[in-house]
């Protein structure tokens, strides 16, 4: 844990200049640090936890995961109000919108699979893993945003919803090529196998109605349900 006075003062200096917000970075001696507060993101609570069981929920789960993978930003100060974790780069889906070759998206986006396999072969699930949650700084890719309560008790099915709901991230984007989706993919059962490809089939197989009712919907083009559409075809038809 850093305990710089100096490093403080400018933590809550940049709080001060940004009141409202929940995540701000600022930079110190070179590196980019980030700070999350213990505030609302504005979304609706349905269904969530409380702002206080959000933020300390993700600080528990966010140092398990560095502890036992590294797959999570470096917590490096922590109160009762805010924590500061070290800067790991730009997401994945600003990396694949930016001016870089295919080879290198593909790259990245198996890096990122890999990274979630790597996570669940620890015994460990994000909640919500979506692209704009995998970092990348050119080197190595980090999971953010670990405050999602896991839906199901199951460490199977937990496993099978986060790559579920990574791969529905990728299919919502207008990137979603097949080669795209297959990179993701690759790298992820390059590390846990098809097991968990096969406890998704089974949980879409279960909840087949959603598929029949998003496939039904496809005509209105609304992101989430032509997303879903997607996955579901992708892995049951």
């Amino acid at each position: 844990m850093i305990t710089d006075e100096q490093f403080i003062k400018e933590a809550e200096k940049v709080m001060e200049t940004h009141p409202a917000y929940r995540n701000v970075s600022f930079p110190y001696f070179g590196k980019t640090y980030w700070i999350k507060r213990r505030l609302s993101n504005g979304r609706k609570q349905f269904a969530k936890k409380s702002v206080n069981q959000q933020f300390y929920a993700e600080i528990a789960r966010s140092s398990i995961a560095y502890v036992q993978t590294k797959l999570s930003p470096k917590i490096v100060y922590l109160c009762a109000e805010y924590m500061i974790t070290e800067g790991a780069g730009c997401s994945v889906g600003d990396w694949i919108e930016s001016d870089i070759e295919d080879e290198k998206r593909l790259q990245i986006l198996f890096d990122a699979g890999t990274a979630l396999g790597k996570l669940h072969h620890a015994g460990i699930t994000h909640g919500r893993p979506s692209l704009r949650d995998f970092l990348y700084d050119g080197e190595k890719i980090t999971l953010i945003d670990w405050e999602n309560t896991p839906f199901f008790e199951n460490l199977d099915n937990r496993k099978a919803v986060d790559y579920l709901l990574m791969l529905l991230s990728l299919y919502r984007e207008p990137y979603d090529y097949p080669s795209f989706i297959k990179a993701l993919e690759d790298g992820y059962l390059s590390i846990v196998g098809v097991e968990t490809k096969e406890q998704a089939k089974l949980l879409l197989k279960k909840y087949s109605m959603l598929g029949v009712i998003a496939k039904s919907l496809d005509f209105l083009h609304m992101k989430d349900v032509e997303a879903f559409s997607k996955l579901y075809r992708y892995l049951i038809e």
